[in-house]
């Protein structure tokens, strides 16, 4: 559901002039309005949002409001399933200080999505759409602390599992069936992920309080399993996390379709970017590649 709050206006990472005087004229001091998605239930909704259902159920008719209704149904739904699984921040235990959650060492280098917006919140993001974001230096968790992971989800099964992406087989499995990877997720989910993805995007996420987790998946790529096909992802916002060193496969990275290229990530980086991006695993020749996916 969308909400408007008020938030900090800045940005994580290069920031381009023209966003900063975008967001500069919409400011009230320090903060700013923002549309925002999320599962938290403290704010109540804009009755502009509401008036505006209610004006469009006089034109559309009883069909209309009930598949708003349906759709707050489902939202909720969704948002109470993902906590019994995945993380969900509350306002009592989330990080009080969200800027510190990247080593010094650690920036975030951005990328372009090209000349068309996101799928969702378009008016929100607004140009330049410099919305992919990818991690550069010091990686977000370890070498070792990602053999771990790989070996905790091979001791879980999850080398028998195969699925098809597109019209390419895939090997992995969903974190639903790998709890001691879930696990290991979860606890980054709140240390790491949810405070970034609140800082590199805070014109959609008010707080990490509003984030959850889905879809989430362990993906191996080998010579059988090379790659995915070119898709989007079923969230507003995605990840992509390398889990395997670079120097233990040939080729992999990922393929954004807008401009033509592979972005490599080694191991312990991630990408972060909204969900509508069109990308795709690129091939793997030798060796086996792992990315964990949200």
């Amino acid at each position: 559901l969308e909400e408007q709050v008020t938030w900090a206006s800045f940005r994580l990472g290069p920031v381009k002039e023209t966003r900063q005087l975008r967001r500069a004229e919409e400011c009230f001091g320090s903060q700013c309005l923002f549309s925002v998605r999320g599962g938290d239930a403290s704010t109540d909704h804009v009755p502009q949002i509401e008036a505006k259902i209610e004006q469009l159920g006089r034109e559309l008719g009883s069909d209309f409001l009930d598949a708003i209704k349906q759709n707050k149904k489902e939202h909720k739904d969704d948002c109470e399933a993902s906590c019994e699984i995945y993380y969900c921040a509350k306002p009592e235990n989330q990080l009080s200080n969200t800027s510190q959650v990247l080593n010094e060492n650690t920036q975030i280098q951005s990328y372009s999505m090209g000349s068309v917006p996101p799928e969702d919140f378009a008016d929100q993001f607004g140009f330049p759409l410099d919305l992919i974001k990818v991690t550069k230096g010091l990686p977000l968790f370890s070498k070792e602390e990602a053999r771990q992971v790989i070996e905790n989800a091979e001791a879980e099964g999850v080398d028998k599992n195969e699925y098809k992406s597109g019209k390419y087989k895939l090997g992995g499995d969903w974190l639903t069936n790998l709890p001691k990877t879930r696990e290991w997720f979860n606890s980054h989910l709140e240390d790491t992920f949810f405070p970034l993805l609140s800082q590199l995007f805070p014109e959609v996420v008010s707080s990490p309080t509003v984030l959850r987790a889905h879809s989430v998946s362990l993906l191996k790529y080998n010579s059988s399993h090379p790659r995915t096909d070119v898709h989007i992802d079923n969230g507003v916002l995605a990840m992509t996390l390398a889990m395997t060193p670079t120097d233990e496969y040939v080729g992999g990275g990922t393929f954004f379709e807008h401009f033509d290229t592979v972005l490599p990530m080694d191991v312990g980086h991630g990408t972060f970017r909204p969900g509508s991006v069109r990308h795709g695993g690129h091939p793997v020749s030798a060796g086996a590649r792992g990315t964990l996916g949200a």
